[in-house]
């Protein structure tokens, strides 16, 4: 297997659109390995802490 490295972005579907047009065989099966940088993925709460955070500050309000 070869490897090629291409910068691509993630559109709102979770589709990827590479940057430039890969230069390999037309209609090839490709296995895909998506790399992203941590701090993006750890700067946002996920919806679980948020709504997490939100039951406990209610709870907090309440009593």
């Amino acid at each position: 297997m070869k490897a090629v490295k291409v910068m691509a972005t993630i559109n709102y579907q979770g589709q990827l659109t590479l940057d430039q047009p890969l230069t390999i065989d037309e209609n090839s099966r490709v296995e895909v390995i998506i790399l992203v940088p941590e701090s993006e993925a750890t700067d946002e709460p996920t919806q679980a802490e948020v709504l997490a955070d939100f039951a406990q500050a209610w709870d907090e309000a309440m009593t």
